[in-house]
């Protein structure tokens, strides 16, 4: 790609506009044991091309797509699925930047629950949501979940939408635990994800949930025009594929576990951005122009997961007798 002076001008005006819309590291008042590393914004999502002249991106092997499992028929099961999906691309009404991917983290994890034998009905999707849409949904999951069987709640957003908007820890733990599954599976992608999960750490009844990235971290949610390999949500993407890949099958039992996957994608989601992301010198800069230096911390993202259940939670319904 051909670039100008006036080209990179314009690419500093565009990440400075970007800039305004993205993650904000002010650490929620509801959540003192997670401090954020830096006291400035970084943008959750840039909207600018890479720089192919200056580095390349390296070469970059796509993960294997989720197989389909077999399944008896859902009449014959005791345990059961029932899914909210919920993500939102555009935030032209609350001013911030969108992140226009077409929706594929809840395409990838439909993929995901469908493959693994639940009934697509007992799967629902909110593509946008606020807050009374989410809650009408978190209800449905209440109404309808009984203890043995298996919730999966994802979440997909700005993390500042989370906390500014929707206003997170005024409502969602205690929707949570009116869930009586002890069965619930939470997965948040979205930059400081794990102050959201960690809202419901008092909960006494068991559930597994998986943030992305640490109360103090950026996620990273791949937009076409930049030109690299995966659109939506990095997490979400290897986090879907592992269910796929027999080598995240750690405990060799014959099916991949939410734990299991989700240390997968977390050592996955670490190289794509030491490797891919951070190749490229414009989005490096935007983290060290907001006083974070991921690039010196080779352990940058953490998956957060906590895990209250004691045993393997899976998506595949014909893992529990």
């Amino acid at each position: 790609m051909k670039k100008n002076k006036n080209l990179v001008l314009a690419l500093a005006l565009i990440l400075v506009s970007v800039w305004a819309g993205g993650c904000s590291d002010t650490q929620p008042t509801e959540q003192p044991a997670i401090q954020p590393a830096v006291t400035v914004e970084v943008t959750e999502q840039p909207a600018i091309q890479p720089t192919a002249t200056t580095e390349p991106t390296p070469e970059f092997t796509e993960q294997p797509t989720a197989q389909p499992i077999a399944t008896a028929p859902a009449g014959e099961r005791a345990v059961q699925g029932w899914a909210v999906l919920a993500e939102k691309d555009d935030y032209s009404d609350v001013d911030m930047s969108d992140l226009l991917v077409d929706y594929a983290g809840i395409t990838q994890m439909r993929q995901v629950l469908e493959d693994a034998g639940w009934e697509p009905g007992q799967i629902h999707e909110l593509r946008e949501f606020d807050r009374e849409t989410l809650q009408d949904d978190l209800d449905w999951l209440a109404e309808n979940a009984d203890e043995d069987d298996v919730v999966f709640l994802y979440v997909s957003s700005h993390g500042k939408y989370l906390r500014e908007v929707l206003v997170w820890s005024e409502f969602f733990a205690a929707e949570w635990e009116q869930i009586s599954s002890h069965r619930r599976l939470l997965v948040i992608d979205s930059c400081q994800a794990a102050n959201y999960t960690s809202v419901v750490s008092g909960d006494p009844v068991p559930y597994l949930s998986i943030a992305a990235v640490a109360g103090d971290e950026y996620g990273w949610s791949g937009l076409e025009e930049e030109g690299l390999p995966i659109i939506g949500g990095v997490f979400t993407h290897y986090f879907a594929a592992a269910f796929g890949d027999p080598d995240a099958d750690a405990d060799a039992d014959g099916f991949v576990s939410a734990q299991e996957a989700a240390l997968m994608a977390e050592e996955q989601q670490r190289t794509y951005m030491h490797d891919v992301v951070f190749a490229v010198p414009e989005f490096l800069e935007m983290y060290h122009s907001g006083g974070v230096a991921p690039d010196e911390d080779p352990t940058f993202p953490h998956v957060v997961v906590n895990d209250t259940i004691g045993e393997p939670l899976y998506l595949a319904l014909d893992a529990y007798p």
